[in-house]
């Protein structure tokens, strides 16, 4: 069982904080991380940068160094990062760039579109090599920024947290529906990730769960599922473990199941086995 997308965050006296970071995150470190996993069945994970610790990657790789054939990491990546830099994170479990593009977290980015676009561009034609995918967490309403990123062949593009769709919003169903859509293209693949943050104005998950059983329906090959630990920036904590259920729910069997949490995952970041 993956999970793929959760963050640590500290300790903060060996790896502080960016001072550039839109939010204070709770100190987070790997060891509690490991007994939340441990405590739910999870044996292989992805580690994804948290973006409160910009671009100084130390934290992560100290913790994928913890179990590094069964942990990887995404990245989150400067556009002039040099290439010994790239090669280093490879070899240490990194196997994929992030781009935060939602717009509290875009801060002080006042950028021109076109720029940030291109940037991006350039960044993942160097990473391409390394047979890496791309990560973009972006809003439901932005998605079509996403048809309009230039990504070397065969790069799988990963929507984080199901485009940040509000469940509770009027036209839920209609965001759903766009989502659903553009994995009519096969590039693109989703996180089954964040079902607390679709819900956070609903009294519970259903609304996520439905959602999930639709999208893994429309593309059940290009999902994978993530815990999104320490559940940061929410204003309600759900357990770990209806997060978990929810998921359990919405797959409605063990082949759609081993695909999400299995398959999927070592298709995708490379682990040297399909089965754990």
């Amino acid at each position: 069982m993956c999970d793929c997308h959760s963050h640590i965050f500290g300790p903060f006296r060996e790896y502080p904080l960016s001072p550039k970071r839109t939010f204070d995150p709770p100190e987070a470190t790997i060891e509690q991380l490991e007994n939340v996993w441990e405590s739910l069945g999870i044996d292989r994970a992805v580690l994804v940068q948290g973006s409160a610790h910009g671009s100084d990657h130390a934290a992560l790789l100290a913790a994928l160094a913890y179990s590094p054939e069964t942990r990887r990491g995404v990245a989150l990546l400067a556009s002039d990062v040099t290439e010994s830099e790239l090669e280093r994170l490879h070899l240490c479990g990194i196997r994929a760039t992030r781009f935060n593009w939602i717009h509290h977290l875009l801060g002080g980015d006042n950028r021109p579109e076109e720029q940030r676009l291109r940037e991006a561009t350039a960044l993942l034609e160097r990473v391409s090599p390394f047979g890496w995918h791309v990560e973009i967490h972006i809003d439901i309403a932005d998605l079509d920024l996403l048809t309009k990123l230039r990504v070397p062949d065969r790069m799988p593009v990963v929507i984080d947290h199901m485009a940040r769709i509000d469940s509770s919003a009027p036209n839920a169903s209609d965001q759903s529906a766009r989502l659903i859509h553009i994995l009519e293209d096969e590039r693109f693949w989703v996180k089954l990730s964040g079902a607390d943050r679709l819900t956070e104005k609903c009294t519970e998950l259903g609304p996520a769960r439905n959602m999930i059983r639709k999208i893994l329906e429309a593309a059940p090959d290009r999902c994978v599922w993530g815990l999104d630990w320490p559940h940061v920036n929410l204003s309600m904590r759900r357990n770990d473990l209806d997060l978990v259920n929810t998921l359990l729910d919405a797959a409605g069997g063990e082949t759609v199941l081993e695909q999400v949490l299995i398959y999927n995952p070592a298709r995708l970041y490379g682990f040297t086995s399909d089965v754990a």
